[in-house]
């Protein structure tokens, strides 16, 4: 069986959760015998072959169009192609016995719908990003821009975003029409999806694993990570990773650690990822606000292990990754419910579920938390006993297994 998947996304050391998924799922099979071959194409500045194993190649696409230019009216997502179609790669998809996409709006996707439709290729796809509510956010941030007369009319009366995230919901379901399977990363996000077939396509949710090699529960030689990275002894430390971005919440942990500074706990509040908005969270919350960058994933784990409170208040999420790893290695996570609570079985249980983006909540919360060891070692006690996912686990169980179903029938 040769599969192709198509992330239409550019594949940098820097990339996200949804270009890392497919990272990871790679590694997990890197020195597997396998009688299937994997080509991912991803996005890039320039074309190149990679051969990731023997089984598993890399094709890097530049994009006829990419979204970069939509940085100069405030678009700083993550870069894509929105060209209506790919003609090089239309042909290069005729070898394939399996086309699966993971998105369902940009250049791949399209074609791959079309590859599929010439050739009789059974199209499969999977969802791993809200897209529809990144888009209604990024429209409002345009919208804003302008005089507020202006903003409010759009926004306001004529709900332009809002319609266009529905529409785009509603493309979501089309697409799927023309696939033989859909995997969704988390179907409370897709309410239209919330069915076992639409047409003739089968719909399953997806889990996401973690590699239990690193994120773990471990000893870390906790005085020589402060001093590397400049923490007080005796501070209390929140945590985040993700994209240090307006979008992830990052705003509001600043505030939070600014209002519990006030009130005399000893804090610092670290956040690791790809900066974009680092200095304006520096600005609300003072030196003691730490804006690390990019770290490794063992580097990430030490810091989940260390912590006292993983902080995720990012609402745009289908179940993000680095809420699964922070678990594993045993960390208490403060999460909203639409972001990291889909990660979260059970409030009080396995993470705290803070339910309204209020501040004063947040702050009332993360201070009881802190204070509460009683609470946050039953929590962990919670944690150890829970069997993460592996990633090899995720493609056979969910990927694979329906490949091989399609391909059979």
């Amino acid at each position: 069986m040769n599969i192709a998947i198509l992330v239409d996304l550019e594949l940098t050391e820097k990339s996200g959760g949804h270009v890392k998924f497919w990272e990871r799922i790679c590694r997990s099979l890197r020195n597997k015998i396998n009688n299937f071959s994997i080509t991912i194409f991803f996005l890039g500045r320039k074309k190149e072959n990679i051969k990731y194993s023997e089984k598993i190649n890399f094709k890097i696409l530049k994009p006829i169009l990419s979204s970069r230019i939509l940085r100069v009216i405030g678009v700083d997502a993550d870069y894509t192609d929105l060209f209506p179609i790919n003609f090089g790669l239309l042909f290069l998809l005729k070898k394939f016995d399996i086309i699966h996409t993971t998105d369902q709006f940009f250049t791949m996707s399209k074609t791959a719908r079309i590859a599929s439709k010439i050739w009789k290729i059974p199209l499969t796809t999977s969802i791993h990003t809200d897209t529809p509510s990144y888009s209604k956010y990024y429209i409002e941030k345009v919208l804003n821009s302008f005089p507020n007369f202006v903003s409010n009319l759009f926004i306001k009366k004529y709900k332009i975003s809002q319609k266009i995230k529905v529409r785009m919901r509603q493309k979501i379901a089309k697409y799927c029409k023309s696939c033989k399977y859909v995997m969704v990363s988390d179907l409370w996000t897709y309410p239209e999806l919330k069915k076992e077939r639409i047409g003739s396509c089968k719909i399953e949710n997806f889990e996401r694993g973690v590699d239990k090699s690193i994120f773990k529960k471990k000893k870390i030689i906790k005085k020589d990570l402060l001093k590397k990275f400049n923490i007080p002894k005796g501070d209390k430390i929140l945590f985040f990773s993700g994209r240090i971005h307006e979008l992830k919440g990052v705003l509001l942990l600043s505030q939070i650690h600014k209002l519990l500074s006030k009130m005399g706990l000893k804090i610092t509040t670290i956040l690791a990822g790809e900066d974009f908005h680092g200095e304006k969270c520096k600005k609300i919350g003072g030196k003691k606000i730490k804006i690390l960058g990019y770290l490794n994933e063992n580097q990430i784990a030490s810091l989940c292990n260390i912590c006292d409170l993983f902080v995720f208040p990012s609402l745009y999420e289908t179940g993000p990754q680095v809420v699964l790893e922070a678990k594993a290695c045993n960390a208490v996570c403060l999460v909203s419910p639409s972001g990291g609570g889909r990660r979260i079985s059970k409030s009080g249980f396995d993470g705290i579920i803070i339910n309204n983006y209020d501040l004063s909540e947040w702050v009332s919360i993360t201070k009881k938390m802190l204070l509460n060891k009683r609470e946050t070692l039953k929590i962990k006690d919670n944690l150890s006993r829970i069997n993460q996912t592996s990633w090899n686990d995720v493609f056979d169980n969910h990927f694979l297994k329906n490949w091989k179903r399609i391909t059979s029938s």
